[in-house]
Formats: C-alpha cells, structure tokens, sequence
C-alpha cells in the first residue's frame, strides 16, 4: 500500500488560479513527501516538503501564477519515513534513495467555458 491521490491532472479555466490535490495516507507507515513543478516560475506549492502521518490527508495548495499556457508537470515524491525523523526534506538526501513518484499534468483550457454551459 501507499499513498492516494484525489487527481491525476489539474486544469484551470484562467492563465492563473488555484487548485488542491489531496494526498492521503491510509497506510500505518510515516511519508515524506516532496513536490517539484516543471515550471518553477509560474506554479508555487504549500507545502514543498511535509509528513503525511498514517491515516491522515495533506491538502497540497498549487497555486498558478500569470503566465503563457502551456502543459507542465507536478511529481510528488514520497518516500516512507522513520518517526524520529524532524525535516522532510533531509529525507530526500540520504543516499541511495530512491523515492516513488506520482505525477500530475497541469494544464490551461485554451477557451474558458461559457457560464451556464452544461
């Protein structure tokens, strides 16, 4: 078992805006996460590194700053971690590891839907 994600893609409406992944962890194991964009510059993540305790949902904010719309990449990384790790993102830099990865596309639609269409 691992971790559950709500999505596999995010799209907005809006060359900007805002989106939640929910991240849940209905293992009895400790995750460390860490989140990385293809594009630094336009999308920014709260937070960027975290714990996700057994039984508990992390709401990963991904907010879009204005920019030209194109396709890009969220990859979640996680990794199981041991309790009396403090930093998440000292997780990442042990040796040898090799984290697992779920990715998300994230994406503009070129035409924002008309109001009140079905």
């Amino acid at each position: 078992m691992s971790l559950t994600f709500n999505t596999s893609s995010l799209k907005w409406a809006a060359p900007e805006g805002q989106a939640i992944v929910k991240i849940t962890n209905p293992t009895t194991t400790r995750f460390a996460i860490k989140i990385k964009t293809s594009n630094v510059d336009t999308y920014k993540t709260t937070p960027n590194t975290d714990f996700i305790h057994p039984g508990y949902t992390l709401n990963l904010v991904v907010l879009r700053l204005k920019s030209p719309m194109k396709e890009d990449k969220l990859a979640i990384n996680y990794i199981e971690s041991e309790s009396g790790e403090t930093d998440a993102a000292e997780v990442f830099k042990k040796p040898g590891i090799r984290p697992n990865v779920y990715m998300i596309t994230m994406r503009c639609e070129e035409t924002p839907p008309t109001p009140g269409a079905p």
